[in-house]
């Protein structure tokens, strides 16, 4: 084999072991970001779960009263912002209360009360109130309840066999 062969193939193997050392830097890079987009999932799901059950601790869960009568299937659900205030002490508060969301539902005494009623069946309702002084400055609140249908255990069978 000639000096020059042996140089010629010196130099290809120094090419290839370079080349086979950046195409391991090129693998271990993929895998971090492999691993980098594997955490950053399941910080997004744990985020997700996280958002998903602030939201339910939100939702106000009402059931309707067990009260032997098959034919009710409504329940009273009062909405209350009366401790509402304006630390100016003097503005005027204008209360107003709209359904967003559910079954419609009619406000008891009415929209612009500080504290309403409704009589509502199982299902989601979702209210938002704006609060509002004096010179427009307004600051906006929203509820979810979810009415819940009314519980009914199963009776409780007794039977006994007699022999005489």
């Amino acid at each position: 084999m000639s000096e020059r062969t042996a140089v010629l193939f010196l130099v290809l193997c120094i090419a290839a072991l370079l080349g086979l050392i950046e195409l391991e830097k090129v693998f271990e890079e993929e895998k971090i970001a492999k691993k980098e987009r594997q955490i950053a999932e399941i910080k997004k799901q744990k985020e997700d779960q996280k958002k998903a059950a602030e939201l339910e601790d939100k939702i106000f869960k009402v059931r309707i009263k067990h009260d032997g009568r098959p034919e009710t299937s409504t329940a009273t659900v009062i909405l209350d912002a009366g401790g509402s205030y304006d630390p100016n002490k003097v503005d005027k508060l204008i209360f107003e209360w709209k359904q967003i969301s559910g079954k419609t539902v009619y406000l008891e005494p009415n929209p612009s009360s500080p504290r309403v009623a409704f009589n509502a069946g199982p299902g989601e309702y979702k209210f938002e109130i704006t609060l509002t002084d004096g010179y427009g400055t307004l600051i906006k609140d929203t509820k979810i309840v979810h009415v819940l249908e009314e519980s009914n255990d199963l009776p409780v069978l007794e039977t006994r066999v007699l022999a005489k």
